[in-house]
């Protein structure tokens, strides 16, 4: 690549400025302010690239998603950029892969062992043992194409790979192939592409440029139609007759198009196609809502996207989809999607299919120490997906390798990867069938053993209704911060309830949070005509649902007063709610939630499918308490460790009922020992070995952190390691409460 690096962001703002006063746009001085940015951006790229000013091509590209976030403006001091916000940013997805991380998705695509036909073999001139086939068809150039091509970035990072490879500079550009809906962005992406083919050697004169055109194209990559299925927008066989409609080529099952691009690199748009007032500071353009709104119709109408067409989409999803039907039978694809791929219920038809049918082959989710997208939060999700095969063809055996936490997506460490493949994604996440996001081999073994020996707690069949509900669990939504809000006051008052949220409340502690005294109050009435039953048993139960993997502790339940609540704070109801909310509070079960939730929002999707024993597991007795069973060992423990006041009266007397009165004058050393005894005696109840358990306890690094810092020692460890040995005497084996694996 050119050694020269791209002017400050300044200077670019320079460059559209002066293409910005240039007399040819003058009549859209006073038109839309966006159209006169791009007017004046094209103007520069193509200005740039006939004069052969590879600074100025490569500034305008690297800065393009900046220059989206403002609009030439006249003012007092004269011409000037005026920022307007990252709505029209994300309108258009523009948001560039990063040089570095779009070299690795083009080795991905491209790797070592397939070279390309015409280009030089690998060191010593035969194929590796067990290396893959070329994407390349015998006899022919391999087609490589970014069906949402943005500036470029990943285009070029192909051109180079190739370059790498040993196929001859003309050719690897020949191979190139892009679309884009944005017009801007395909003129910053051809002048990329002609400005680094110029520095491999090769001359681009207009024939050669024009040829370009017609492989980089402008148009909506999910929207047109195809052989088997209606649309309208782009055409992709009419566009690309020579890729997509060969004849004598399998047809592809869903579109009809026949053949296929051998490589397929895309960073797709992450938006909804939704439109909502807050992305555009409470006015969206005119027009945008009915055409995004209709844009979703069609694409859920048209039938090119079975698999993700269908809810409220997401446009990553419909060009994964689109990025494996794209693929030659055996092509290679290298995408950069959102983390939520794996774990969102939007994405699980897509992933059970492709791993059915053995063309994932990696999945790798992202945990950079900075942020990989400019302007974007290091904490959205970013995953590397990496498939092997087109639709055409299905390869039973291959399962895909899935690494989750890497740091560095050019150094994925491979001792902790592991392998995914549909009956793992079936055993684990039975209902919604997303994928685990384990951290290792262990958590793999720990998590799917924990599955084969206990149910989850509510088992769905396909359609939604429940197979079965070992211990009767219901979740509740409660109060909705927005749709209710109109019942909500500011201050108390007769008749009036405190609203509690998920701020307020700690582990197995109504009033652990971080926020000591409630936002606002609802009338009592509401909330026990809402709540019924619920509110009849003198106490609540919930769990925070707005956590992170990252936190000291995921999964947050604790009995509640009956109040208002908000939906930040679901509760939970079942005929034994104590010892479930005594198991909920178990290390061992925030462990197994870990291992399915990503993002912020813990679903009830995710909870539903936690395994835990039955309620008949704890009616046993205690092999390590004489004249007491498990359960009424775990009550006695839950008295102790849960915090309390007068508010929790009737939890405290339902507890009393089974025999475990709530102590006086608990300290917080007695509450700390009870709850690391729930730890204890949940490893028990799963099985654990001690080694097993050491490697839980390692994984809560935020707590283990938090701990260090405040006493020098991860005393949580400490005191559970500690009572799982007071629980389990010399010789005994660990799956003797647990079953036979």
């Amino acid at each position: 690549m050119s050694s020269s690096a791209p002017p400050a962001a300044f200077e670019t703002d320079r460059i559209v400025l002066l293409a910005a006063a240039h007399p040819d746009l003058e009549g859209l001085r006073e038109g839309d302010p966006h159209a006169w940015r791009d007017a004046a951006v094209v103007l520069a790229v193509t200005e740039a690239l006939r004069r052969g000013d590879a600074r100025r091509v490569r500034a305008l590209a690297a800065g393009f998603g900046g220059l989206l976030l403002a609009v030439p403006a006249e003012t007092p001091e004269g011409l000037t950029l005026v920022r307007v916000g990252v709505a029209e940013r994300r309108r258009r997805g523009s948001f560039a892969t990063p040089p570095a991380l779009a070299s690795v998705l083009a080795a991905h695509a491209l790797p070592d062992d397939a070279w390309p036909p015409g280009g030089r073999r690998p060191p010593g001139g035969r194929r590796p043992p067990g290396g893959r086939r070329s994407p390349g068809r015998r006899g022919q150039k391999p087609a490589v194409v970014d069906p949402a091509c943005g500036a470029g970035a990943l285009l070029e990072a192909a051109f180079d790979r190739l370059l790498a490879l040993g196929v001859p500079p003309r050719a690897a550009f020949e191979t190139l192939h892009g679309v884009d809906a944005d017009p801007v962005a395909v003129a910053i992406c051809r002048a990329v592409l002609v400005t680094r083919a110029r520095e491999a050697g090769v001359r681009c004169g207009p024939a050669t440029i024009a040829a370009l055109e017609r492989r980089v194209v402008v148009g909506d990559a999910l929207m047109g139609p195809s052989p088997s299925c209606p649309g309208e927008g782009l055409s992709w066989h009419e566009t690309f007759p020579g890729v997509l409609d060969r004849p004598g080529a399998p047809a592809e099952p869903v579109t009809g198009w026949k053949g296929g691009f051998d490589v397929v690199l895309a960073n797709p748009p992450w938006e909804r196609l939704k439109v909502t007032r807050k992305d555009w500071a409470g006015e969206p353009p005119p027009q945008l809502r009915e055409a995004r709104a209709a844009g979703a119709r069609s694409l859920r109408n048209a039938g090119r996207h079975p698999l993700t067409g269908s809810g409220e989409l997401n446009a990553y999803l419909p060009f994964v989809e689109t990025c494996w039907r794209l693929l030659a039978p055996a092509g290679r694809a290298a995408l950069i999607v959102p983390a939520g791929i794996a774990s969102d219920r939007s994405s699980s038809a897509l992933l059970r299919a492709l791993l059915d049918a053995g063309a994932l082959e990696r999945l790798h989710l992202l945990d950079p120490p900075a942020p990989i997208f400019e302007g974007v939060s290091r904490r959205v999700g970013v995953a590397v997906a990496v498939l092997g095969a087109g639709p055409h063809v299905t390869r039973p055996g291959r399962t895909a390798e899935v690494c989750v936490g890497v740091e560095d997506a050019a150094s994925v460490p491979r001792h902790r990867a592991w392998r995914l493949d549909g009956e793992l994604l079936r055993l684990v996440n039975p209902n919604s069938t997303t994928a685990p996001l384990f951290g290792g081999l262990r958590d793999t073994r720990i998590v799917s053993r924990a599955h084969r020996h206990h149910p989850v707690l509510k088992r769905r069949s396909p359609l939604g209704e429940v197979l079965d509900d070992p211990w009767g669990l219901r979740l509740v939504t409660p109060l909705h911060m927005t749709r209710d809000a109109r019942f909500f006051t500011t201050a108390p008052g007769p008749g009036l309830m405190p609203l509690w949220e998920a701020k307020h409340a700690g582990l197995l502690d109504h009033r652990g949070g971080r926020k000591a005294e409630p936002r606002y109050w609802v009338p009592e009435d509401l909330v026990r005509d809402r709540y019924g039953d619920l509110a009849a048993r003198g106490w609540l139960a919930g769990y925070r649902n707005v956590t992170t993997v990252d936190s000291p502790r995921t999964l947050v339940p604790t009995a509640l007063p009956v109040t208002a609540v908000g939906n930040s704070l679901p509760l939970l109801s079942a005929p034994r709610l104590p010892l479930l909310l005594a198991a909920l509070s178990s290390i061992p079960v925030d462990h197994l939630v870990r291992q399915k939730h990503a993002g912020a929002n813990l679903n009830f999707f995710k909870i539903e499918q936690v395994p835990l024993p039955p309620p008949s597991a704890y009616d046993v007795p205690a092999p390590w308490s004489d004249g007491e069973t498990i359960a009424e060992w775990v009550l006695r423990r839950l008295a102790v460790a849960h915090v309390w006041d007068d508010g929790l009266a009737g939890f405290a007397a339902e507890l009393g009922y089974a025999g475990a009165s709530v102590p006086d004058g608990v300290t917080p050393d007695a509450r700390a020992r009870a709850r690391a005894d729930l730890d204890a005696v949940h490893a028990v109840l799963f099985g654990l070995g001690r080694e097993d358990l050491e490697h839980v306890l390692a994984t809560f690094d935020g707590l283990a952190a938090r701990e260090l810092r405040s006493g020098g020692r991860f005393l949580t460890a400490d005191r559970v390691l500690a009572s799982y040995d007071r629980l389990t005497t010399p010789g005994w084996r660990p799956d003797a409460l647990a079953g036979s694996p």
